[in-house]
């Protein structure tokens, strides 16, 4: 695969995606290292905490997921704000295969599905760690406000795609952040795509919420 922006060609090398799990759901429910309680006192949350008190006392001093879990299976969506934009999807869990050399390396990536762009990122440790460990390994409290809203909403996407369409990495290995960046920037304002458009605009709501 490559691309040209302001007349430069890239090219990307492509890196199959091998699912181990498919439908993992409710994942921030095995999230306990904090109580409801203790959660909701950390600055992320605690425009959150009076509503503890008053509506959900009697969970407080619960596992944080599994408190947020009976919040959902009550049909009371306060659990949800609690959680990132994407943290109450369906995941998978997926490893990368390639070519090792490149995937040791780090740069800028694109995710291909059915040969359309849906997202671009920087990977400024390995793109392995990025894919196997990250995207491909989501942790319950990723899932949270604190979590990494982009790996949830990433994996949820590809999580839709599988297994009936073509999903796959390509990267283009490269030394300096301040590069990977710009090329990034520039891909996504060349290709605009739909992935990052979305997570953009659900990350600005989020933050205007309260």
């Amino acid at each position: 695969m490559f691309i040209k922006i302001n007349g430069e060609r890239i090219d990307f090398t492509k890196v199959e995606l091998i699912v181990i799990e498919q439908g993992i759901a409710d994942l921030f429910e095995s999230f306990d290292k904090k109580t409801l309680h203790e959660l909701a006192a950390q600055k992320k949350y605690e425009h959150l905490k009076s509503y503890v008190e008053k509506h959900a006392v009697h969970m407080k001093d619960l596992p944080a997921g599994k408190a947020l879990k009976k919040l959902k299976d009550e049909g009371n969506i306060f659990y949800k704000q609690f959680l990132n934009n994407y943290g109450d999807l369906a995941y998978s869990r997926f490893i990368v295969k390639g070519d090792e050399h490149l995937l040791k390396q780090k740069g800028v990536y694109t995710i291909i599905a059915n040969n359309e762009m849906k997202f671009c990122g920087v990977c400024a440790r390995s793109f392995k760690e990025r894919f196997n460990q990250h995207i491909g390994n989501i942790y319950a409290k990723g899932c949270f406000r604190d979590g990494t809203a982009t790996h949830c909403h990433v994996n949820a996407k590809i999580t839709q795609m599988l297994p009936a369409n073509d999903v796959h990495f390509a990267i283009y290995p490269m030394e300096h952040e301040k590069d990977m960046n710009s090329l990034k920037n520039a891909i996504i304002k060349r290709f605009e795509p739909e992935w990052n458009l979305r997570s953009n605009r659900d990350i600005y709501e989020l933050t205007t919420m309260f």
